[in-house]
Parts: structure tokens; sequence; C-alpha cells
């Protein structure tokens, strides 16, 4: 497959993620019900999801953890990765605002709050080593400049 045509799934892959997850925030509470009702209305002999479910979110969370542990992978494994690093920003960030915003808005639960002082840190220290390491290498790009053109 050449670069080109990589680069055409992976737009794909972006922006229906980025649709797919905009969408489960409002919606995400009738994925399940909507399931059911599917297998309902087409006599399928599956069972009901039960409600709520949280298996169904575990597998969620579960492949995001994954996902976070390969991108660190990969920025371990080569400077060519470090893009990679990223993601984990996204994610920690994003984990961490929607902890905020359900503690305000949903449920004064302890829970949230656990999330937040679990996510809240990571998110802080991905951003923080993100930000040194794209400084410094700044500031060798620069000097080398310095020094080539001297």
């Amino acid at each position: 497959m050449s670069y080109q045509s990589f680069r055409r799934v992976a737009k794909i892959y972006a922006i229906s993620h980025l649709i797919a997850g905009t969408l489960y925030i409002p919606f995400h509470k009738l994925i399940p019900y909507a399931c059911n009702f599917v297998s309902d209305f087409l006599g399928l002999p599956f069972e009901h999801l039960p409600l709520p479910s949280e298996m169904f979110w575990f597998a969620l969370s579960v492949s995001m953890m994954y996902m976070i542990a390969f991108s660190a992978y990969l920025t371990y494994k080569g400077e060519q990765f470090v893009h990679t690093w990223e993601v984990i920003i996204l994610a920690k960030g994003t984990s961490t605002l929607l902890f905020f915003l359900f503690f305000l808005f949903d449920v004064r639960a302890f829970a949230y709050i656990c999330g937040i002082l679990v996510d809240g840190p990571l998110f802080a220290i991905a951003l923080y080593t993100y930000r040194k390491y794209r400084q410094s290498k700044l500031s060798e790009l620069k000097e080398n400049a310095h020094t080539s053109s001297s």
C-alpha cells in the first residue's frame, strides 16, 4: 500500500472516530438500548445487554488504555514516533475534563474526583514532559542552525 493510500485510510479513521467520539458524549446511554431494540426488531437470538452495562463500557475503556500504552511504547521505541505522545495528552486531558464536567453537571460523586486525581496528574505530566522535549529540540535546532551558519 502506498503512503497516499494509507493516508486516505488514516483520514477516514480520524474523521469517523472524531464524529463517533463527539456523538458518543450526548448519546452514550442510547447505544445499549438501540442494540437491544435492533436485536428484538430483527428477531435475533441474542440476550439483551443488561442496562446499565458496565462490561460494554469496560471494553471501550480497556481499548483506550491499550492505545495509550502503545502510543507510549512507540514514543519509547524511537524518536521518530514522539508525535504519538500527543495521543496520550489528548486522552488524559479529555478524561480529566469530562470527570470534572460530570462532577459539576451529573452527580457529585467521589468517583469523579478520583478520576480527576488519577488522570489529572497523568495529563499534566504528559503535557509538561512533551513541552519540555519540544523546547529542547527547538533549542537544539536553533543551536545547530547558528553553529552551521558561523
